[in-house]
């Protein structure tokens, strides 16, 4: 009995004997890993497994808080992200995909409202980034190519309705642009070429009726 409760005694002493911040014989990080702020705040806390981070990391403010969480995959090359508010909601997730933001990222407000996302691949902007007024409807929609605005451009009212169509060509703006009263008549429509106005422009009243007429072009 005497060895029994000895045995038990020991068991969480144990369980603690865990060496932190260890490195093998060549120098790769091992085992549970753990950085700590100048006044003794954890900074972070995870594993390493011959030298590459795997499993759940928690990332801290130096206040204490936590600041972000990151769930290593493939070998430490992939991360699911999740970033947090000073008090704990959700602000930001993602994949980061060798340390750069890739495929969907979800940024919210504090009342947990998406307000954007973003496409990226390899760190750059490639796709299609949604941007959100604060209660939640979709306020424009922007394509990308490597970081530079490429294709189709839209902007709506808060109420779902249509109120500007444009279009960027390698970062340009490039082609037809119309801009809708919040009644859905057309306020003005005009060309882009190679970021700059050309031909008429006509600019029109709620009524619909034309009001100004411009030719850039003279």
């Amino acid at each position: 009995m005497k060895k029994l409760l000895l045995f038990l005694f020991c068991i969480p002493f144990l369980s603690f004997a865990q060496e932190v911040n260890h490195t093998d014989v060549d120098g790769n990080k091992q085992g549970v890993w753990t950085k700590s702020y100048k006044n003794g705040k954890v900074r972070y806390k995870g594993q390493f497994k011959n030298d590459k981070p795997f499993g759940l990391f928690y990332y801290y403010q130096i206040s204490g808080e936590l600041q972000a969480e990151k769930k290593f995959f493939h070998n430490g090359t992939a991360a699911a992200t999740h970033i947090f508010y000073k008090g704990g909601e959700l602000q930001a997730a993602g994949l980061y995909v060798n340390e750069l933001k890739d495929s969907t990222w979800n940024y919210y407000n504090r009342d947990s409202v998406l307000i954007m996302s973003e496409e990226y691949q390899q760190g750059k902007l490639n796709g299609t980034t949604k941007t959100y007024y604060y209660e939640g409807s979709l306020y424009e929609v922007k394509s990308w190519n490597k970081d530079v605005l490429d294709g189709e451009w839209k902007q709506f009212f808060m109420d779902g309705t249509l109120k500007m169509q444009s279009a960027y060509n390698q970062g340009k703006r490039d082609g037809k642009q119309t801009c809708y009263h919040p009644n859905g008549k057309v306020y003005y429509k005009g060309k882009y070429t190679d970021d700059l106005k050309v031909g008429v422009w006509e600019y029109f009243n709620k009524e619909g009726v034309t009001d100004t007429i411009i030719n850039y072009n003279e």
